[in-house]
């Protein structure tokens, strides 16, 4: 008897237990998505990870992000499982950049005949966009409880705006694209 490569995955879903009840958790993590989130297991296996973001930087100002990724768990014995999934994300991202000149008595003249008559004198601005495709895959192990650690690399790629060039966790990309990892630890809220 002969068995199809396509049909060998089927042989073993019924040894796919159930990797995740329903429930919520509270994930901590540090590399490419650095932060603390929630995710919610809304079907057996089946898991929704909203992002909802504000941060502020003293160079770039307000940021704001929101997005989904939804992910599918599959048990690997009995502390386990893995896990795939793919998501979109949208943020604003501000860029501005300023430049500062020191005023001397009569003022400071530009090229184009400008006077720079003071300190933060701002000579550009920017600001747009970052809509963004992940596609993590990752290994969860349940510690003690309801504590598990978690390892989970992921694929990024801008659809529009730019990533920044040196993000934390961050193997290899450019600013169009990017694979990374995060490494970090949750807690079942269940």
């Amino acid at each position: 008897m002969r068995v199809s490569a396509f049909l060998l995955p089927l042989l073993f879903v019924p040894s796919l237990a159930a990797a995740q009840g329903e429930g919520v958790a509270l994930n901590m993590g540090r590399g490419l998505d650095n932060g603390t989130s929630l995710s919610w297991t809304f079907k057996e296996n089946w898991t929704l990870r909203p992002t909802l973001g504000l941060g502020y930087s003293q160079y770039t100002g307000f940021e704001a992000f929101v997005g989904s990724t939804v992910l599918r768990s599959f048990a690997i014995g009995d502390r386990f499982y893995a896990y795939a999934g793919a998501g979109i994300h949208f943020g604003s991202v501000n860029t501005s950049t300023t430049l500062t000149t020191s005023t001397v008595p009569g003022g400071t003249q530009t090229p184009g005949g400008r006077e720079a008559g003071g300190l933060n004198d701002p000579l550009t601005q920017s600001g747009g966009g970052l809509l963004y495709f992940t596609a993590p895959v990752g290994l969860r192990a349940r510690i003690h409880g309801n504590f598990e650690a978690f390892a989970e690399t992921a694929y990024q790629r801008a659809m529009t705006g730019q990533f920044a060039l040196s993000q934390t966790g961050q193997f290899s990309g450019n600013e169009r694209q990017r694979l990374g990892a995060t490494f970090g630890i949750s807690l079942r809220l269940n």
